[in-house]
């Protein structure tokens, strides 16, 4: 009977890795200051339209709300930070991950900050629908047009769709391993004390 309760609760372990690399926690956020504060604690902040959004962990058999989605702006305006006509940001997959819920062709005024090299824009961020920023808009002042023209294009659509479990969870396949590796070790010595028996 414990016998057969261990080998249960071991074909048990990796579902529950499974679940808790998957579940998520509420995003908490501090209300966002005025305009001027918020661009004074970012490192950029333009106006301009979601070209594209790349799933950066799309195919992937495990994933999370707090993997990364690449959006793809074509900048319009610039108040800081942003000198190039095209731009890449990051967030999370999810508002539970305090990501921003960007959609395609829609123009926003985003307020962001480099972190991992990375360009970044979360939920607890004054970006908003650029419909939405008037206010915003007027404290900014008038900004100014990009000057480098670049394609990202070619950069966006090389970006790597699919990664194995192991990439993208390499602990969570460590313990699926072990646990299989446990039970064969916990079956195979079962069959040798019953044939022991036996005789």
């Amino acid at each position: 009977m414990k016998l057969k309760l261990l080998i249960v609760l071991v074909l048990m372990f990796p579902f529950v890795v499974h679940f808790s690399t998957t579940s998520s926690f509420a995003c908490s956020c501090i209300q966002p200051g005025t305009a001027v504060e918020e661009m004074d604690r970012s490192d950029f902040v333009y106006s301009g339209k979601v070209l594209e959004i790349t799933d950066t962990k799309a195919g992937s058999n495990v994933q999370s709300s707090a993997d990364l989605l690449e959006i793809h702006f074509e900048v319009s305006t610039s108040w800081k930070g942003a000198n190039e006509t095209e731009a890449l940001v990051y967030t999370e997959r999810d508002s539970a991950s305090c990501g921003f819920n960007f959609k395609v062709d829609e123009e926003y005024l985003v307020y962001g900050n480099v972190q991992d090299g990375k360009k970044s824009v979360n939920l607890c961020s004054k970006t908003t629908l650029l419909a939405n920023a008037k206010e915003d808009l007027v404290a900014l002042g008038e900004g100014q047009k990009p000057t480098e023209l670049v394609d990202l294009g070619e950069k966006a659509d090389g970006v790597e769709h699919e990664h194995s479990a192991a990439e993208e969870h390499p602990m969570a396949m460590t313990i699926t391993i072990f646990a299989f590796v446990v039970l064969v070790i916990i079956i195979f010595s079962y069959a040798i004390v019953k044939k022991n028996s036996q005789r």
